[in-house]
């Protein structure tokens, strides 16, 4: 009995590692020329399982800012009478991402993590909003 378990405990941990690596990035960014990587323009970061000796590159990110708003509450401020829609805004906001760069020198790219860009910016107060 514990020979079949360890078969199969084997089968499913090999199983699990080939999904892993068979899955779509986790993040993906540009590289500019001014970094100094040999290769493509575009950097994936790998894919489980991660070691440290994959990472050759300084990521810092930051959250990207939008100086055009000025306010803390955007959703709050379109919708001020109606509570449905308000509410609504206010659960979809709850399930967005924030939108990341790269800092690259004084230079920033994209950083997508999940596949897809996110929609959370720091407003000109450095607040995190949604946009409306």
């Amino acid at each position: 009995m514990l020979k079949r378990f360890a078969i199969a405990a084997t089968i499913t941990l090999s199983m699990g590692y080939a999904a892993a690596v068979s899955a779509a990035p986790l993040a993906v960014t540009t590289s500019p020329d001014s970094e100094t990587i040999v290769g493509g323009r575009s950097v994936d970061l790998p894919t489980p399982p991660v070691a440290p000796i994959y990472f050759t590159l300084p990521i810092e990110l930051s959250i990207v800012k939008d100086p055009a708003v000025t306010t803390n509450t955007p959703i709050t401020d379109s919708l001020k009478s109606d509570y449905a829609a308000w509410g609504a805004k206010i659960r979809a906001c709850a399930l967005q991402k924030p939108s990341f760069v790269r800092k690259v020198g004084d230079n920033q790219q994209p950083f997508v993590v999940g596949g897809s860009e996110g929609t959370i910016k720091l407003n000109a107060n450095d607040k995190p909003v949604c946009q409306v």
